[in-house]
């Protein structure tokens, strides 16, 4: 898989602009709220290519949830695995396993970030 390759398949979906040779800041046009646009990263680190959210979800849901309730990171890990994404250091991240799992790997990873930013909806207080 080529970096460059991916990221012009990307463009014909969003908005995509080169960060350095290893990595692409995708607009992806979809927004947690107003203020808040959901932009990811199409990155390669040691030879595979990444989506990453560059700790934008978690410094986002900070304002929102208290992060350190069981509730809360009960409900952070299940979205987590459910798409089958990680979380390192505050980092949302998901490995593009292929070409073919390129576009469906990126609509996950908004979902994801979606569904994080919005799980309030479970809770009777954030």
């Amino acid at each position: 898989m080529d970096i460059n390759v991916l990221a012009n398949q990307l463009g014909k979906l969003a908005k995509v602009k080169k960060v350095s040779d290893s990595e692409f800041e995708i607009d992806t046009g979809a927004r947690i709220n107003a203020h808040n646009p959901i932009t990811i990263y199409l990155t390669e680190k040691n030879g595979a290519l990444y989506f990453s959210d560059h700790k934008m979800t978690l410094k986002y849901m900070s304002q929102i949830y208290e992060l350190k309730s069981i509730d809360v990171k009960n409900c952070i890990a299940a979205v987590i695995k459910h798409y089958g994404f990680n979380v390192i250091s505050g980092e949302l991240f998901s490995q593009i396993k292929s070409d073919a799992s390129l576009i469906e790997t990126y609509y996950n990873i908004i979902m994801c970030i979606g569904q994080l930013a919005h799980m309030y909806v479970f809770f009777d207080n954030p």
